[in-house]
């Protein structure tokens, strides 16, 4: 899943590590960062990267089910790019 234009980066990776399964940030180069619950190494690697807001990245979900949550929330806050 790629998304656009997150204007709250916090809120987005709170979102994102209370996923059940692995979420794994892929990289430009297609390697994978995965982002772990409640992991302090993984959330402050990923808020270092993306402070304030996100103008893109793209996501791998290990579960459906995250992906759906995720799709969701980016509807409800209206940061879903078409």
């Amino acid at each position: 899943m790629k998304v656009y234009n997150i204007k709250d980066s916090r809120e987005f990776f709170e979102k994102l590590t209370a996923c059940k399964g692995t979420v794994e940030i892929v990289k430009e180069d297609g390697t994978r960062l995965p982002l772990m619950a409640g992991s302090p190494t993984s959330e402050l690697q990923s808020m270092t990267c993306f402070q304030g807001a996100i103008r893109q990245m793209e996501l791998y979900f290990q579960d459906q089910n995250d992906c759906t949550q995720i799709l969701h929330y980016l509807i409800n806050k209206r940061n879903l790019a078409a």
